[in-house]
């Protein structure tokens, strides 16, 4: 009798080691995060004379206010659009004119993901084809582009940047 208790307990305690009530602990979302850098340097920048919205899309879509310094940002992806772009307005003085705004255009695959009963369902990302401006984007780098939600930066935004004292002096009059 002692032996099947035994038994019981430690199966009961294995069954409740076993179960998983604390529910989905992954990222549930399939964002691409990208990050900022100097395209001289190759280092990682934060700016903050930046706002960052979507091309066309619904509402309110600014994703980075100016005055908010950022050096990584997640650009979401619209799972019923093949293709999602962005702006990127810089409001720094001097280049505060929408004739400066660069725009990104990702055009993509989406598929559906089942990932687990607690984490439920989303979208998966494969890139397919990339467009840029360049006015002040040197070039923009994919090193994934197939987006997940494993929370990773595969996006990467190389900014033409001046330094101060790189701007040519005024002569003295």
């Amino acid at each position: 009798m002692k032996k099947a208790t035994y038994i019981f307990i430690c199966l009961t305690a294995l069954l409740v080691a076993a179960c998983n009530t604390s529910g989905c602990l992954d990222n549930q979302s399939a964002i691409p995060l990208a990050g900022f850098y100097d395209s001289a340097t190759g280092k990682s920048i934060a700016l903050s004379a930046l706002d960052v919205s979507g091309v066309g899309a619904p509402n309110d879509s600014l994703l980075l206010a100016s005055g908010t310094s950022a050096s990584q940002l997640y650009l979401p992806m619209r799972s019923t659009k093949q293709s999602t772009a962005w702006c990127f307005h810089y409001t720094q003085e001097g280049l505060d004119d929408p004739a400066n705004n660069d725009t990104i255009v990702f055009d993509y695959t989406s598929e559906p993901f089942f990932a687990s009963e607690e984490c439920g369902a989303m979208y998966y990302y494969n890139i397919t084809r990339m467009s840029y401006t360049t006015h002040l984007i040197d070039s923009v780098v994919i090193t994934d582009s197939l987006i997940t939600n494993v929370d990773i930066e595969r996006i990467s935004i190389y900014f033409r940047t001046a330094e101060a004292g790189d701007e040519e002096e005024e002569p003295e009059q």
